[in-house]
């Protein structure tokens, strides 16, 4: 077993997160010359909340670099090819469905029935009642309809 890796500098951090702005993950990183064992890497983001938040953000950014590349090659796509079309438009709406699940994202069957079925919601976006009902039971006419 070799020696353990020396202190990753942070001029080795800041490439390693430059690198994963782009979207290269830690084990690909790890293989370039100079880089720290993909290893050592997860063990110092582990041991370093400031290590893993910036890390974080990277892979955010990564994945706006992937839509940027998913949008290029989409709008690569010319004709009238209908199947082109049809992956021009799946596409578009796979990024929506990342950009926004609440509104674009697909719905397991349970959610689409519960939605397709559910009243309208009880309450407003800031939490109070959309309304209040008040229903006043005369339990003597209860009484009479069950007898």
């Amino acid at each position: 077993m070799g020696s353990p890796d020396p202190a990753i500098t942070p001029e080795a951090w800041e490439h390693i997160f430059s690198q994963a702005e782009e979207g290269h993950t830690l084990r690909q990183i790890s293989t370039a010359p100079g880089m720290p064992s993909w290893e050592h890497m997860r063990a110092s983001l582990r041991a370093s909340p400031a290590l893993a938040s910036r890390y974080a953000r990277a892979r955010v950014l990564a994945a706006e670099a992937f839509e940027d590349r998913l949008l290029q090659e989409v709008h690569s796509i010319s004709g009238e090819d209908t199947a082109a079309m049809r992956l021009r438009i799946d596409t578009l709406k796979w990024i929506m469905s990342k950009r926004a699940p609440a509104r674009y994202g697909e719905k397991t069957g349970a959610e689409a029935q519960a939605d397709a079925t559910a009243p309208p919601a009880a309450t407003r976006p800031d939490g109070r009642p959309r309304s209040i009902r008040r229903v006043i039971v005369d339990p003597a006419a209860r009484l009479e309809k069950g007898s």
